[in-house]
């Protein structure tokens, strides 16, 4: 005799929804938030109208350099880029992904006093953000407020260009949200004292920001 079975749930293959944002990605943003601030902190000797501290508030510009590793760690650990790349400038980036012709020197060597500590940084960055957008089109979204357009526009483009972008428009890198009157004193300050619950509070407040910036006007 055959005993029929009355499917359940649990009978059911399950599906299973990979994160958007994957602890090896994870892992490798935080490594250049952390880059990042320590660029930040050798800055402390930089002329005020020069480097990524000029678009930070005064009082703000001596943390950077009296930061502990620990620290930094728990200022590194956002679930998103730390610094901007004007990926939400669609029109600059419309520019900077055309095809030109170019020889290949052009193309590949850099020109004499270009390969400063900022553009190797900005270079780097760039790159990453090139992979991802190539690989994660979710997850670039998420760290670097990419819209479609820009991403497509990025993804297309050969590597040599973006590495000539990164020699050629340094000054696209900036701390995010510089202007912001909550996001980076909080940030410091949090971290300082490991209030860790406020910490985790104004990191999700970049997380809104993101938000904000992915629904805002396409074009500025």
């Amino acid at each position: 005799m055959s005993i029929s079975r009355r499917s359940s749930a649990t009978d059911e293959p399950r599906h299973f929804f990979a994160p958007v944002l994957r602890p090896d990605l994870l892992c490798r943003i935080r490594e250049l938030n952390s880059d990042y601030l320590e660029l930040l902190a050798s800055e402390r000797d930089v002329d005020e109208c020069m480097g990524q501290l000029q678009y930070l508030p005064p009082r703000l510009r001596s943390w950077f350099a009296e930061i502990s590793v620990e620290q930094c760690a728990r200022l590194a650990a956002a679930p998103y880029a730390l610094y901007s790349l004007r990926f939400e400038d669609a029109r600059f980036w419309q520019t900077a992904c055309s095809t030109s012709q170019r020889r290949i020197d052009e193309r590949y060597m850099a020109r004499a006093g270009e390969r400063s500590l900022h553009v190797l940084f900005v270079e780097t960055a760039l790159i990453q953000a090139w992979h991802i957008a190539n690989t994660r089109p979710l997850a670039v979204r998420v760290l670097y407020s990419m819209r479609e357009p820009v991403r497509e526009r990025i993804a297309g483009m050969p590597l040599w260009q973006v590495k000539r972008i990164a020699t050629e428009h340094p000054e696209i890198m900036t701390p995010r949200w510089p202007a912001n009157p909550c996001f980076w004193p909080d940030l410091l300050t949090f971290a300082k004292t490991g209030d860790s619950m406020r910490l985790a509070a104004t990191q999700l407040l970049g997380t809104q920001l993101i938000a904000a910036e992915l629904v805002g006007p396409r074009l500025r």
